[in-house]
């Protein structure tokens, strides 16, 4: 091939190189959304309550609170009444109007709530060592606050999980699927033979109507309008996202008396509820993490 030639085909090649570079770069490229919501990013306490989900909570299951939850399809158990994760987010939380924050949950039929409690990080040290507040909620007024719980190990395992209380009440759990015993809902990382858990108790979430030898449990109308976690029946439940929005300006002091906090860095999820549904069982919510909504 002579000169010229080649030298025409290096010329011809690099003006259609440059060409298509030129209508490729004009071609519109795909807008990937930021997020740019504060979730939460460490967990630094989890305990299981004793339940019927003790065998599938485990201690890696911290990991589906963090970050975005619709990124991952997994989490947390919390088990029954006292169960709880304390966690914090990325960056402080602020108290503006309306709700500030979400916690998602595990979609279900009915509600299992669970009370939501606000730290702030006065000292800037990143640990949740302060002053906890709970999150108010529509049956602030029928609730027990500061109520406990002792949970106590069976000795054998053809046994029921017993109970007594701080209102001098005792009981035990029972299975409601058909196995005699409860034993196997003492979580296994519980090392002690018995388990205190304190926090505020929620009045039942089902009543019972009997028709027949059929049993119906419903929540009864009006019951936990807002202000809890995994609570479908609240006002403030959002279907889409499967998550309740709560408001900062609800905390409240140990006294019950209202607290003014700007902002928040730490939550404290807890299971709230202390009974047994009949064959709903023990009402034991499931958490999938919490972000800011600003």
């Amino acid at each position: 091939m002579s000169s010229h030639k080649m030298f025409f085909c290096f010329y011809t090649i690099c003006l259609v190189t440059s060409v298509m570079a030129m209508f490729s770069s004009c071609e519109p490229k795909e807008e990937v959304e930021e997020d740019n919501t504060i979730y939460l990013s460490t967990v630094f306490e989890y305990v299981y309550g004793p339940g019927q989900h003790a065998a599938q909570a485990k201690p890696t299951d911290i990991q589906y609170v963090i970050g975005n939850p619709a990124k991952h399809s997994g989490w947390l158990y919390l088990g029954g009444f006292g169960g709880y994760v304390v966690a914090g987010f990325s960056a402080n939380i602020t108290n503006a109007e309306g709700p500030d924050f979400e916690v998602f949950a595990l979609p279900g039929a009915g509600p299992e709530p669970a009370v939501v409690y606000v730290m702030r990080d006065d000292n800037g040290d990143g640990l949740p060592n302060e002053s906890w507040y709970e999150l108010k909620g529509s049956e602030f007024e029928n609730s027990q606050r500061n109520y406990s719980v002792t949970y106590y190990k069976p000795a054998v395992d053809a046994a029921n999980i017993t109970w007594t209380d701080s209102n001098g009440q005792s009981g035990e759990l029972k299975d409601g699927f058909g196995n005699a015993y409860t034993s196997s809902w003492w979580w296994a990382e519980t090392k002690s033979n018995e388990v205190t858990f304190q926090g505020t108790r929620l009045p039942d979430a089902y009543e019972n109507t009997q028709v027949g030898d059929a049993s119906s449990w419903s929540v009864p109308e009006g019951r936990f309008a807002w202000g809890y976690a995994e609570n479908r029946s609240g006002t403030d439940f959002d279907s889409k996202t499967y998550s309740n929005r709560l408001d900062i300006s609800n905390a409240v002091d140990i006294n019950g008396n209202p607290v003014d906090l700007d902002h928040i860095r730490f939550i404290k999820v807890q299971s709230a509820v202390l009974q047994q549904a009949g064959w709903l069982n023990e009402i034991s919510p499931e958490i999938r993490g919490a972000g800011g909504l600003r």
